[in-house]
């Protein structure tokens, strides 16, 4: 069998994380201890190896032979085993606020507070009214609660595309959130009108964390963030303590922000403490 050209280029290279893209279609190859997640292809690499040493660089193209993933005329990919990561059953991952544990919540925010990446989200949740966002975040957490469509609204324009980066810090909140609304069983009358206020602002943001946001309000989470979502809802603090540190070490401020959409979705069915309407 001949090669065959895919549709597919290389959009961004990172040390761990090589990303692939065609239209609106991504998928990425990532080195072992990266974690897993929809769309991930996780490779060995030597350990003085990484994707930029390699010498790969954007609009490489990729092309498929036989049973070899080819980058560029850099990087062969050995398909043979491949096999797609189920990730954790949607019913291991939905909770409702009655049995939601308070000890757990706060082995949470007190993972973020020790290991969490400064220059992110996490000043959000103990200076909530200094962070530059504090209006959109009040904004969203009174959408979600009273299903306020303009407030959403309002929110996501404010929060999408905030930050640096392929995946800007109030993406990454976004993303966070969006895994404990998309599981929580108060959240769901208000999900709709969230996903639209999300589609609605995609054009703020880049191309990779679009389609990372797309993959959230799918219902599709990277494996660090199942993790902790579980051991939040079903655990113990010590297992909490354990998966968050995991999440927080995700790219630079990436897992971190995560973590606090996290923990800000839990908080506001815990607490109810949103304001008037």
């Amino acid at each position: 069998m001949g090669r065959q050209r895919l549709n597919f280029s290389v959009h961004s290279v990172f040390r761990r994380v090589l990303n692939l893209y065609r239209e609106e279609g991504l998928f990425s190859l990532v080195r072992r201890g990266t974690g897993n997640a929809p769309g991930f292809l996780v490779i060995d690499l030597p350990e003085n190896i990484n994707f930029i040493t390699l010498g790969l660089r954007r609009g490489m193209p990729v092309s498929l032979e036989g049973e070899w993933l080819l980058v560029g005329e850099v990087l062969a990919v050995d398909c043979r085993r491949l096999r797609l990561w189920p990730g954790q059953a949607r019913t291991a991952l939905t909770w409702k606020r009655e049995n939601l544990p308070r000890n757990n919540l706060q082995a949470l925010h007190a993972a973020i507070w020790r290991w969490g990446v400064r220059g992110g989200m996490k000043d959000i949740i103990s200076h909530p009214g200094g962070h530059p966002l504090a209006a959109s975040i009040s904004c969203l957490a009174r959408g979600l609660y009273y299903g306020r469509a303009g407030d959403l609204a309002t929110a996501m324009t404010g929060i999408l595309g905030y930050g640096p980066g392929l995946t800007p810090a109030g993406d990454d909140l976004v993303v966070g959130l969006l895994a404990a609304a998309g599981t929580g069983v108060e959240y769901q009358v208000y999900l709709p009108g969230l996903h639209r206020a999300i589609i609605n602002n995609l054009n703020r943001t880049t191309t990779v964390s679009a389609h990372i946001l797309r993959q959230a309000m799918a219902g599709d989470y990277h494996e660090y963030l199942q993790e902790v979502l579980h051991a939040v809802t079903r655990g113990v603090p010590e297992k909490v303590t354990v998966a968050a540190r995991s999440l927080l070490g995700l790219g630079a401020t990436s897992g971190t922000d995560m973590a606090t959409g996290l923990y800000l979705a839990f908080t506001w069915q815990l607490e109810n403490k949103l304001g008037n309407r």
